[in-house]
């Protein structure tokens, strides 16, 4: 019987929210002379903080995915169904191991009068067989539609919160560490972005967890 495969983790986000550099910035810039726009800024020596005018900024998704109550609660839920699921397909399994077992063993006792009616029996084996390949099907359709679902809410929800949260900071970017190979780490909103999240965040009633 076909296994299921479910990608379940990792409920990434590969893509950084970009906000617009203030119009007095643009304006300065273009005032200022060629030579010394075209000056590079000195690099920062190593765990320097960097200078306010570096407005940009990251998180650590693994840590808000790990620290954020709404993906928990998901990625708990998720679980439970792949749990759930790997039930079923053990219970269905099982009945047709026994049904190919009684088989097996009216034909090695010779229980079988006639050619018909071990047939009749091979037709209702497959018959339920087909049945059970075509209810586990079905489940892991819901289960993978289920995932998406809730992978776009933790998505909308991350990128809803960081966009209200910049509406007071106006920095020009905002960052998955993900998407980089190296940050200052002077630069890590993470912690201000979880603790934000589970603030605005009412989790789910240990009722409705269960379902």
């Amino acid at each position: 019987m076909k296994k299921v495969f479910i990608a379940a983790a990792s409920l990434l986000i590969a893509s950084c929210l970009v906000t617009a550099c203030s119009d007095s910035a643009d304006k300065a810039a273009d005032k200022a002379p060629a030579a010394a726009q075209a000056k590079p800024a000195p690099a920062p020596k190593p765990g320097e903080a960097f200078a306010p005018t570096t407005n940009i900024r990251y998180i650590d998704l693994d840590s808000v995915l790990a620290n954020y109550t709404l993906a928990q609660e998901l990625s708990k839920a998720s679980q439970k169904m792949m749990l759930d699921y790997q039930n079923l397909e053990r219970q269905k399994g099982n009945e047709l191991q026994r049904m190919g077992n009684q088989i097996q063993q009216k034909v090695n006792s010779s229980g079988y009068l006639s050619q018909e009616s071990y047939q009749a029996d091979v037709n209702n084996f497959n018959q339920k067989q087909n049945e059970a390949q075509t209810f586990l099907a079905g489940q892991q359709n819901k289960i993978s539609t289920y995932m998406a679902q809730q992978q776009a809410r933790l998505n909308d929800s991350i990128q809803a919160f960081v966009k209200d949260y910049n509406a007071s900071r106006h920095y020009d970017a905002i960052l998955f560490k993900e998407a980089g190979v190296y940050f200052n780490p002077a630069l890590n909103i993470t912690d201000e972005v979880v603790a934000g999240l589970n603030a605005r965040y009412t989790p789910a009633a240990d009722d409705d967890a269960r379902k």
